[in-house]
Order: structure tokens, then C-alpha cells, then sequence
């Protein structure tokens, strides 16, 4: 997927980015949450400071008039434009979807997103604002369902050793079908794939930061084997653990 085009800025959709950008008022004091509005070219055209410091920036001025292309790397930035694409084109909103943000750190970080579509006083979708915030941001990811937060914590410290659903129901105190429900309904994904993410978050910040061997980490990191690391590399961030390492390594 190739970057975006120039950037366009008529009329109507200043008005619709003045009205929007009022919100930045409140976000400006809410540290936890990162608020971004792009324009439909995929350029960046308001931002508060969490959001520039959450892509490795210090000032907002940074990043305005930027697209992700000149921002993230090439394997997030089409995951990025493939959501924006997806709400400008059916005016459907995507609510607290998990998806992987860059740290400042050359490490990744699973986060809540959210993204509506932009509109200008016609109605017409001229580009997309949003928000995201770390899944454990203030707990605020397991909203008003705090047994989340017990498997937020418990996944965390025990990503690395091998256990079922079962097990994770058991540590809530909630039955199977009650855990499975509450976790689509707040992060649109089951328990084990939220799993899953930690477990491949934790590979990505020892593929950046260690020299260990692949097969090792897939192994400290509870993703079994090299095979099976590489495949859910393959499958999520649509890369190789390898190459992964030769782009972030610190």
C-alpha cells in the first residue's frame, strides 16, 4: 500500500476539523488517553501531546501534517490506513479495537482504539478522528467489568506459562461463557487472543532489546516454538520475528 496523496484542506473540512478539534481542550489534561484527527489524505491535522508522545515525539507540531507512512513503520502504518480506509468508506465507527502502537522505545504496545468518521457540514466524510489508550491505562480497559481486570494482571505475569480458559474463568470467578462474552464485548476479541497479544508483545520487546536466540524467546515468552512464533508473527504483524528484529533492534 502506497503513502498518501497530498494533503487537501477545503473549506468544509476546516470547519468540521475546528469543531472537532474543540475536544482537544479536555484531552489536553487526560494523559491516559491519546486523541488524533486525520484528514482523508491519511495525514495527521490535530493531535493532543499523549498521542505525539505515544508515536515517539515530543511536540504535537511534530506530527501534524504527517502521515503514518512518515511516522510508524511500514507494516503498521497499512494496518492504520486499512482501518481509516474502512470507517471513511462505510461511515461505521470501529470501537476499543486492539491493535498494536509503536512505542518510543522501539517496542510495540497492545491498545484500545477507537475511530468515527470526520464529517463535514453536508455530511460528507472527509476524514477520520479518533482515540486509543493502553489496555491497562488507569484500568480503565476493563471499564465497569473490574474482573478484567484480574485477568489483565494475571495474563501479565503469567504469560509465560502455559494455561486455558478454564483456568483464566477460574481466576475471575466467572464462567467460561460469561468471560468469553464480556471480553468481546470489551476488547471485540476472545480471552485466549488477547492472550495471545501479550504473549507476542513480550517477543517483540526481547526481539528489540535482547540478543537471545528466536527459539528461546518464543519459548520465555509462551509461544511454544519457533515455528509457531513465526506463524503468529506471519498472521498478526504480517512480518517475520527476524525481520522484526533487523528493523527494531535497539
Amino acid at each position: 500500500m502506497s503513502p498518501a496523496p497530498a494533503i487537501l484542506s477545503p473549506p468544509d473540512f476546516l470547519a468540521a476539523l475546528n469543531a472537532s478539534s474543540r475536544q482537544l481542550g479536555l484531552f489536553r489534561y487526560l494523559g491516559d488517553i491519546s486523541f488524533f484527527i486525520k484528514a482523508r489524505t491519511g495525514h495527521y491535522m490535530a493531535a493532543n501531546e499523549a498521542f505525539a508522545h505515544l508515536m515517539g515525539y515530543r511536540r504535537v507540531d511534530e506530527i501534524l501534517g504527517r502521515t503514518d507512512y512518515e511516522l510508524i513503520s511500514p507494516i503498521l502504518a497499512d494496518a492504520c490506513r486499512m482501518d481509516d480506509e474502512q470507517v471513511m468508506t462505510t461511515g461505521e465507527s470501529i470501537v476499543n479495537k486492539a491493535e498494536l502502537v509503536p512505542h518510543n522505545v522501539l517496542s510495540v504496545g497492545w491498545y484500545a482504539t477507537t475511530k468515527l468518521p470526520l464529517r463535514d457540514r453536508s455530511g460528507l466524510i472527509v476524514g477520520v478522528e479518533g482515540m486509543t489508550r493502553e489496555f491497562k491505562a488507569a484500568r480503565g480497559a476493563s471499564g465497569p467489568y473490574p474482573e478484567l481486570s484480574t485477568i489483565i494482571d494475571f495474563v501479565e505475569q503469567h504469560y509465560a506459562q502455559r494455561f486455558t480458559v478454564d483456568d483464566l474463568a477460574r481466576e475471575a470467578g466467572l464462567t467460561v461463557r460469561t468471560l468469553e462474552r464480556l471480553f468481546s464485548r470489551r476488547f471485540s476479541m476472545t480471552p485466549f487472543a488477547y492472550v495471545k497479544r501479550v504473549r507476542l508483545n513480550a517477543a517483540c520487546r526481547l526481539l528489540s532489546q535482547s540478543a537471545l536466540p528466536i527459539a528461546q524467546i518464543a519459548a520465555e515468552c509462551g509461544l511454544g516454538d519457533q515455528s509457531y512464533m513465526t506463524k503468529e508473527f506471519g498472521r498478526l504483524l504480517h512480518t517475520t520475528p527476524q525481520v522484526y528484529r533487523d528493523t527494531h533492534a535497539l
